[in-house]
Formats: C-alpha cells, structure tokens, sequence
C-alpha cells in the first residue's frame, strides 16, 4: 500500500510539471508571435543593374554587389525604411526585369527616346561623360573620320545600352560591334580583339587603370554627358512617385563622397585578399616592413590614378584635331556664366562648303582646311576668348566686347583673313576657304545660355551667299 502511494504522489508531481511546461510554452510563442506582430517586415525593394558596370555596380569575387549605385540604394534603403534586394545581370537583361514587372526599379539609366516608350524617369543621380576611345595602334586617325562610317573599323558598344542606341541614331553608317555588358567589353579591348570602343570616362577609366595590361586606350572624342536617372516601368506611377519623394538627401557633398570613393580608390585592387592570411602568419618586425612599403605603394598609385583622372579630363575637353577646346568645354563654360553679364557677344561660324573640300581633295585636306581655320581664328582673338570647335566644321566663340560694333568688326575680320589667307594657303587658289559667321550680342546679359542667337545669324548670313 506504501509503494502504491508514493506511485501516486510520483505520478501527480510529474502531471504537475508537464503542465507547467506546457503553460510556459504557450506563453513563450504567444509572446514570439506578439513580437513579430509589433515589429512589422520591412518593405522589400528589388533593383535591378549591371553585374559588370564597374565602378557603378559590379559583382566581386564573391558574388556581392558592389558599386556607386549599390552604395546609393543601400544608402537609400537605410534612410527610408526598404530591404533592397539587387538583381545584377546583363545591360539589356537589366532592362527587361523592370519592363516586365520582376524588378521594382533600375538602379540608373539615361532617358533616350526609345526607352521613353517603356519606362519612366525618376530624379536625376549621377552624370556621366561618354567618349569614343582608340587604342595606341590608331593614334593619328581622325575620330571624325572613323565616325563617318566609311572605314573598315568597328567600334565596340554594349548591347542594350544607351551608347548602342545613340550610335545608330547619330552614326548610323558606323559598323558596331556588341557585348553583353562593359565587362565583356573592355577585356576585348585589353586583349586587342577590337580597336576602339565606346564608354563612360568613369568606367573605361576604372577598367584601363587599374590593370597591368600595357594595351592603352586614350578618349579620342567626346559624345555626350548626360544624367543617370532612376528608372520605373511605365504606368508604375504610384511606385514612382513614392520613391522620388524621398531623396532629399542626395546633395551635391554626398554624391561627391559616393563618386570620390570608387573612382579614385580601389580598396580590392591594393589590398589583395591573398595578403592577409599570409600577414597573420609573418612576424611583427616583418608586418612593419610591409606596412610602410604597402602605405608607400598605395601612395604612389594614387598619385599616378589622379595624374591619369587629370590627363583624361584635360583629353575629354580637347578636340584632337585641332588642339582647340571641344564642345563640352565651350558648354561648361557658357553654362557657367552669369546671365546679369554685360557686354558678351557670342559668335558662331561653320565653313562654307566644306563637303566640296573632302570630296575634291580627300579627307586628308579637309582636316588640313579645319586646322586652318582653327589656327588663324585662334591668332586673331585676343586671349581672353574662349574659342573652341563645337562640331564638324562649326566653331563658336566667346568674347567680352564694349559694344555691338566692335563684335561686329571682329567677326568681319575673322571672315576677311580667313578667306585671304587660304589664298597663299592651299593650291585650289580660284576658290578661298570661306566662313558664314552669326554674332549675337548682349549688351544687358544673356537671356539665356545657349547658342540660339548667335546660330540663327550664322544661317542668315550663310543664305546671304
């Protein structure tokens, strides 16, 4: 009877317990899922990009995405409250994740009219000069010349990209040759399977001077600087708006630090992975050594990027024809210039018949007629003109003037002496080498900053003729 009753007593207690467990439990999850209730999940944004747009947006070794715009979104994600969920593949890839619905946004594109069709722009990020590049072999050859279409080069582009629309717009007769991505590209290049290609100056910049191929490239011709945009599949204005109302942040310093950090730093390429295990290993006197020899050695390679950042910025605002400023430089610096300025006139010029040139005496003797030109109009300007050569055979020039007359004289001369020193020039004698030449002058400031006025004289003085 004992025995039988600390059996009961055992059995109750065990009860007991099991209950109390249960009890605690219960009240363990209903207080997890209390927790999740009172924490909601954040909202998931997917952006879509490049895997090999580097500097912009890249996949490392690891597979991690990395890059300005990367930095820019989960910068973004951080401020506003997303999960951001990055979709890196191929340009035109990239693309049509967006087009179709299974990515929310692009991370930064450029407007051009055919993805107006399909896609909609948010506000302006990043802008980005885009040049032509030659390789060392094709130094001496006439960017103009290998734009118009009638060589036997063709110039590499990415498939999908706004450079490959813009080409087939602008130089349709131009035989282009297409990649995947940058990436695919720019290792073409490196390798020698294609001589000259077409990128932005950040990323070829990226690419050519962080690598120890010795097959340089330089930018041989500028073809537009235009801003990056966020990009939306159109009719998503609900998405749209709502994340375009929250970049209040991005200022000018902020996108200044973003850029600084990956155009000039390459964290991976000083700093390779390999050096670490091995540094953990070496003795302390040895870690010192290498420590002053590696801060030596990021020192230089810094002074050489930023001398190479300098040469190509100073190459990216020349024309290499005629040594004269190109029209990037021009814009900048009529952009940059006060509207409330007195006395600016502004002058536009272009040679007349200037197709009769190449196709009398070739293409050799049209370059030789354009450094003419640019060469004595050069001479006859004081030095506090900017002049510089805006397109083919157009210039334009900018200048401080006391009055309307005075412009007015000058551009005189500048026809005059043109004319007459092709004369004892060039030996087609019975036809000098002629410019149509607009002025605009603005005495109380421009109106606005453009070459409208100045380009609408040059017409009528072109129909005068």
């Amino acid at each position: 009877m004992r025995h039988s009753g600390a059996l009961y007593v055992l059995a109750r207690q065990i009860v007991f317990i099991l209950s109390v467990g249960v009890l605690l439990s219960i009240s363990t999850n209903a207080h997890a899922d209390h927790s999740e209730q009172a924490q909601p999940q954040k909202p998931v944004l997917k952006v879509a990009n490049s895997h090999a747009w580097r500097p912009f947006s890249y996949l490392n070794s690891n597979q991690e995405p990395r890059g300005i715009l990367v930095d820019f979104w989960k910068e973004f994600g951080q401020r506003n409250g997303y999960d951001i969920e990055f979709l890196l593949t191929d340009w035109q890839t990239s693309i049509d994740l967006v087009r179709s619905g299974q990515a929310d946004v692009h991370a930064g594109l450029l407007q051009s009219p055919e993805r107006l069709k399909f896609m909609a722009f948010g506000t302006p990020l990043f802008a980005i000069d885009t040049q032509v590049f030659f390789s060392q072999s094709m130094m001496g050859t006439s960017a103009d010349f290998v734009l118009s279409g009638t060589t036997d080069h063709k110039i590499g582009v990415v498939q999908g990209g706004y450079e490959e629309e813009f080409m087939r717009a602008k130089f349709p007769d131009v035989a282009l040759q297409l990649f995947p991505n940058n990436q695919a590209m720019l290792d073409a290049a490196l390798t020698g399977e294609v001589q000259a290609f077409i990128a932005d100056l950040q990323v070829a910049n990226y690419h050519l001077y962080t690598t120890t191929n010795q097959n340089l490239f330089i930018p041989v011709r500028h073809l537009y600087t235009k801003m990056l945009h966020a990009g939306f599949a159109k009719g998503n204005t609900a998405l749209l708006n709502r994340i375009d109302n929250k970049f209040a942040w991005l200022d000018d310093e902020t996108k200044r630090q973003l850029l600084n950090r990956w155009v000039y730093y390459d964290v991976e390429t000083v700093y390779p992975t390999y050096l670490f295990p091995a540094l953990v290993a070496i003795g302390i006197l040895i870690v010192t050594s290498y420590i002053v020899l590696l801060k030596r050695t990021v020192k230089q390679k810094t002074r050489a990027l930023q001398t190479a950042n300098d040469m190509l910025q100073e190459q990216a605002i020349t024309d290499s024809l005629t040594f004269l400023p190109n029209r990037r430089y021009f814009y900048q610096h009529l952009y940059a210039l006060e509207q409330s300025r007195a006395n600016i006139a502004l002058m536009v010029f272009d040679i007349d018949d200037f197709k009769a040139f190449n196709d009398g005496f070739g293409h050799a003797h049209g370059d030789e007629v354009l450094c003419f030109v640019a060469k004595t109009a050069k001479s006859l300007l004081p030095n506090d003109a900017i002049i510089a050569r805006i397109g083919g055979e157009e210039f334009a020039v900018l200048q401080h003037f006391a009055s309307a007359e005075h412009a007015l004289a000058q551009g005189r001369l500048l026809c005059d002496e043109i004319a007459r020193q092709s004369l004892a020039l060039f030996n087609h004698a019975s036809k000098p080498v002629t410019i149509s030449l607009g002025v605009a002058y603005y005495p109380n400031g421009m109106r606005h900053n453009e070459i409208v006025d100045a380009d609408k004289a040059m017409y009528q003085a072109k129909n005068q003729r």
